[in-house]
């Protein structure tokens, strides 16, 4: 008796050994040989290929397009060779892979993609955007530049080149008293005869009319002298360097001398020509270069270091 419990107790572990090991597909072929039936029957029974059922027996669901069908078939296999529907669907759920959590995740894949895609979308709308910006800057940049007319000077050009003008030196230049002519005097001399002797009248008139043509003689003279004296401090005074300009075209002009003095400081007209003189070195401001010839002192200065712009130079250059 104690025999037949031990046998009992061993073939119920063996079983559920076999049951804890066993697979959906080796339980449906246990009830399938259990029932007598082929493989053909139970595929023309559930209307599937052959195939399948075999996939199904050797738990090779990959073939099977999803795992929702391989549920299916297993779930109708089992009715029909009267197979325990409850463990083979145990066994399913632990050999098929859970089908809610790949949805979602497909789902959150779906959702993270189409956000990534909006993102890319508003990205390139504030790149296209701020290319249009830039470009439309350029374009009103190329028109502003071409409105600007270069030969005029700028405020600050016009700031740096207006200094005061020193009246003192549009004043007329004094002139020593000492220098200044003086009229012939016109009184007789005296014809009182000294207390010796006294000469003949005629003798005094030929002495009168000598001392007459003498005095009249050094007052040219002086006369003479005070003149070239006052053109020579007239000169030094003004200065005898000289600058000569010759237009083609409009352009705006400012010289001034060592002294500072503005000697030009105006816009000139095509074909007109400028020429001045004053004390070296000038400071000189070209607002249109290109369309001016000047000289210094009768010799030719090159401006072609100031093409298409304002020309700062000082003449005559160190």
């Amino acid at each position: 008796m104690t025999n037949k419990n031990n046998e009992a107790a061993k073939d119920a572990e063996q079983s559920e050994s076999l049951e804890a090991v066993a697979t959906a597909g080796m339980l449906l072929r246990t009830a399938r040989e259990k029932k007598g039936v082929s493989i053909e029957a139970v595929a023309i029974q559930l209307h599937l290929r052959p195939s399948v059922i075999e996939d199904i027996e050797n738990d090779n669901f990959d073939n099977i397009s999803s795992a929702t069908y391989a549920r299916g078939y297993a779930k109708n296999f089992a009715k029909y060779v009267e197979a325990d529907v409850v463990a083979i669907q145990q066994c399913l759920a632990q050999q098929l892979p859970d089908e809610t959590a790949v949805m979602q995740s497909f789902s959150r894949k779906t959702s993270r993609d189409a956000r990534d895609s909006r993102l890319t979308l508003v990205t390139y709308l504030i790149v296209f955007a701020l290319l249009g910006l830039l470009l439309v800057w350029w374009i009103q940049k190329d028109s502003l530049l071409m409105t600007i007319d270069l030969s005029k000077p700028t405020a600050e050009e016009l700031a740096e080149a207006k200094t005061p003008v020193q009246t003192e030196d549009l004043l007329e230049p004094e002139i020593d008293p000492k220098l200044a002519y003086t009229a012939p005097s016109t009184t007789e001399p005296s014809t009182t005869a000294p207390s010796m002797t006294e000469p003949s009248e005629t003798q005094s008139n030929d002495s009168s009319q000598v001392v007459s043509s003498q005095s009249e003689i050094e007052s040219t003279v002086d006369l003479a002298n005070n003149v070239q004296t006052n053109a020579t401090n007239s000169a030094a005074l003004i200065g005898n360097d000289k600058i000569s300009l010759n237009f083609s075209g409009d352009c705006w002009v400012n010289i001034i001398d060592a002294k500072g003095k503005t000697l030009v400081d105006g816009v000139k007209g095509s074909e007109s020509s400028v020429e001045v003189t004053g004390w070296a070195p000038f400071k000189v401001v070209l607002g249109a270069p290109q369309v001016v010839t000047i000289s210094f002192n009768n010799e030719d200065v090159s401006l072609a270091e100031f093409s298409n712009r304002v020309a700062k130079l000082t003449l005559p250059k160190a």
